[in-house]
């Protein structure tokens, strides 16, 4: 524990951030995108499935 009673981690980080601002811009974005690319496919196969579901029962 630091002694401000806040743990040393916290310390480290928010170090890293403020030295390295262009880096973390770099993570957030890569993150966002991955989390954007899920959702894409998962709703283009949930959809694709559904299409397939509808064909096969002949709608």
């Amino acid at each position: 524990m630091g002694p401000g009673g806040d743990p040393a981690q916290v310390d480290v980080v928010v170090d890293f951030v403020a030295s390295n601002p262009a880096l973390v811009i770099l993570l957030v974005f890569l993150l966002g995108f991955v989390f954007f690319a899920y959702l894409f496919i998962r709703r283009t196969m949930t959809g694709l499935r559904d299409g397939y579901d509808e064909g096969y029962r002949g709608k």
